[in-house]
């Protein structure tokens, strides 16, 4: 009987959320083109590692979702991914807004990195990478 007012607060709480907004809400993925990346010239290894990526975040629709990491080997293909609104009516337009995100990762290699940054698409619709290797201190 001591459970029964947090049972019933519980039950308050779940029955008065409503899921119809999320049923309404359209959205996709979009990978953003990074126009600063902050990659350290050299890592430790088995220590984690830190890079900072900056790009401009074109609306308040558009909202950091994670990175998109495709790892072979010791190269690592990084960009940042956005979920953006499809149907928000409440968009704004942003003007030059730098969002940044920091990507954290183990040091597994003993000998190097190749980090390929994801800068957007040239003239032809070909991806644009920022490479840059970097060597492991052991």
């Amino acid at each position: 009987m001591k459970n029964f007012p947090l049972f019933l607060l519980l039950l308050v709480t779940l029955t008065s959320c409503s899921v119809d907004d999320i049923d309404d809400v359209d959205f996709t993925y979009e990978l953003m083109p990074v126009s600063l990346a902050d990659i350290p010239d050299t890592l430790t290894y088995g220590e984690d590692s830190f890079i900072t990526l900056s790009y401009l975040r074109p609306s308040t629709c558009h909202a950091f979702a994670g990175f998109n990491v495709i790892e072979n080997e010791q190269e690592i293909k990084l960009s940042i991914l956005n979920t953006v609104v499809q149907n928000g009516s409440n968009c704004e337009d942003l003007d030059n807004v730098t969002a940044n995100e920091t990507f954290e990762f183990l040091v597994e290699r003993e000998d190097y990195y190749i980090f390929k940054i994801y800068e957007g698409l040239d003239e032809e619709g070909n991806e644009v990478y920022l490479t840059k290797e970097v060597m492991i201190q052991l």
